[in-house]
């Protein structure tokens, strides 16, 4: 009987600790998936991770992804390779001012929100996957028709008059 109610103990503090496992904030979700809803917020990024070599934080270098409604306003950083055509802009990154195109939302995994879009720069091609997580962290990856694959790590915010 004394090994049967030890047996009993040991099963319920394993579902007691299961149930204090790290759960999302359901106000932070909330608040994640209303700004995405709205149209309007920005994003910042940490973190460049280009295709070749380590990762480079951004902290203090200006990088965003601004969304209004139906247009986008961007600059990110570049450090990777350049294939063909044209040479690096003035401003050393991905820069776009203009309407989304081929603009589309839908869910992810573990309730997160996936955002795609493309846009051109000049004559180069960019498509854009920006993940979205449930309590704001925010993953970007974008594919390019003349540039190396990059991706960048960060955050999602509101978006404030003076940006």
């Amino acid at each position: 009987m004394k090994l049967y109610i030890k047996y009993l103990t040991i099963i319920i503090a394993l579902f007691l600790l299961q149930s204090c496992g790290s759960s999302a904030d359901t106000t932070k979700i909330a608040e994640t998936k209303a700004l995405i809803e709205s149209g309007e917020f920005k994003i910042e990024h940490d973190w460049l991770n280009p295709m070749a070599g380590g990762r480079i934080n951004l902290i203090g270098n200006p990088n965003f992804i601004r969304f209004k409604k139906d247009s986008v306003n961007l600059f990110l950083p570049f450090f990777g390779e350049r294939f063909s055509g044209g040479g690096y802009n003035s401003e050393g990154g991905i820069i776009y001012n203009g309407p989304l195109q081929d603009f589309e939302i839908s869910s992810g995994r573990n309730n997160s929100q996936v955002i795609k879009f493309s846009t051109d720069q000049g004559t180069e091609n960019l498509n854009f996957t920006i993940n979205i997580y449930p309590e704001g962290d925010v993953s970007t990856r974008v594919n390019s028709s003349q540039r190396s694959f990059i991706s960048y790590q960060g955050k999602i915010g509101e978006l404030k008059e003076e940006d």
